[in-house]
């Protein structure tokens, strides 16, 4: 038997933003999501997990055109992650806590069940995350991006006060 692998990057930010990247086809994904409360105890964990549902969900379809095209062949999906909780969780390591996270686990094993192909979960260095380096890059922007809009506000509100006081001495 031939194997055939498929690998996605998986990274969620307690702001609500998650992201994957699938390595076969070369795609990101991005969802917002509500953000977690400030300094909420598992806030961060479920982002995490939340991105390898939707990493999941994202490309099932995708996944299933090559289980289709690749009779002979069997697929494995290495989901990865930064979150290295996150990934002996879904191993079934280590021991989930918290409600909301057993309830994003078991939507996650519910998708693995109706799927023929094996999915692997692997930890990986969060430098090495594309769907990670992908998030920072989008913070990144949305900072410059509100940096500028404070820039030409303060211009704007500077040219104004300058016009009014012309007016005024005039």
């Amino acid at each position: 038997m031939h194997l055939s692998s498929i690998m996605i990057d998986a990274d969620g930010s307690p702001l609500g933003y998650i992201a994957w990247y699938n390595h076969s086809t070369g795609e990101p994904g991005f969802k917002v999501l509500r953000p977690s409360a400030k300094n909420e105890k598992y806030g961060v964990q479920r982002m995490e997990m939340l991105a390898i549902y939707f990493a999941l969900l994202d490309n099932e379809r995708q996944i299933g055109m090559l289980v289709n095209n690749q009779k002979k062949k069997q697929i494995v999906v290495n989901i990865r992650s930064d979150s290295k909780t996150c990934i002996e969780q879904l191993q079934g390591v280590s021991k989930i806590r918290d409600a909301v996270l057993q309830r994003i686990c078991m939507s996650i094993r519910k998708l693995l069940d109706r799927n023929s192909y094996m999915i692997v979960f692997d930890h990986l260095d969060r430098a090495r995350n594309h769907a990670g380096l992908l998030l920072e890059q989008r913070r990144r922007k949305e900072i410059e991006k509100y940096l500028m809009y404070k820039h030409r506000k303060y211009h704007v509100d500077r040219a104004l006060m300058t016009d009014l006081y012309s007016l005024v001495s005039a």
